[in-house]
């Protein structure tokens, strides 16, 4: 593989793109059942992706049986054929779904707080902050939301504007560990532009400066999100 070459990864959904990649070295010829996978460090540098986003790809394979890793032995493909990062959506979902639920709870209640005191707290920059996911649906199509994460961003940017470090830091940490394990695939491509009906009333209270109607619509929005989960 040292002659193949590797394009660089960009985009916030990384993971789909490495699959991608992966899939077309498959298909071209370049990568067989049994050939092992360079080191990870080797991948990293040639995707100029960090370690978590690379172990996320992998994972995801690992979970079909299509890539075997051997501690202290490196990966190897184990399929004639890499399916799409849509088609590895169902099983791995399912595989998660137990422990998406888990780290929801511990986000509602994390993120109830957070979105009342960003009401109370946010700055002009910080409430732009959160409206611009929410600005970017009016021209977003179905394949560049599932190229970008919108819902990363804006739970993200509530969480900064909440004025407490502490609680901002596990926030994001819950906000990682629930996307890393996949929910960023379930809504289906079809519903996407609901999202922004998802999200409005929580912008909108915390625009108003509302702490109640904040922590409320945040509420009202996580209970939605367990009910599609």
């Amino acid at each position: 593989m040292a002659a193949v070459p590797f394009r660089p990864v960009r985009g916030v959904r990384l993971y789909e793109t490495i699959v991608e990649q992966i899939a077309a070295l498959v298909q071209d010829g370049h990568l067989a059942s049994g050939d092992r996978f360079p080191p990870e460090r080797k991948l990293q540098q040639r995707w100029r992706v960090s370690r978590p986003v690379l172990r996320e790809a992998f994972r995801a394979l690992e979970m079909q049986g299509l890539v075997e890793s051997r501690p202290g032995g490196g990966r190897y493909l184990r399929a004639e054929r890499i399916p799409s990062p849509a088609e590895l959506k169902g099983p791995r979902l399912a595989a998660d779904r137990q422990s998406l639920l888990h780290i929801l709870e511990a986000r509602e209640a994390i993120e109830v707080k957070a979105a009342a005191l960003a009401a109370a707290n946010a700055s002009r920059g910080q409430l732009a902050a959160i409206g611009r996911p929410l600005r970017m649906l009016d021209t977003m199509t179905p394949d560049a939301y599932r190229r970008g994460d919108f819902n990363l961003e804006f739970h993200s940017a509530i969480a900064r504007a909440s004025g407490n470090p502490l609680l901002e830091q596990v926030a994001l940490d819950l906000i990682g560990r629930f996307h890393e394990a996949g929910f960023e695939d379930l809504p289906d491509p079809d519903d996407w532009r609901s999202l922004r009906a998802d999200h409005q009333p929580v912008y909108d209270a915390i625009a108003a400066g509302d702490p109640r109607a904040a922590a409320n619509a945040m509420a009202a929005h996580f209970q939605a999100a367990r009910r599609r989960l």
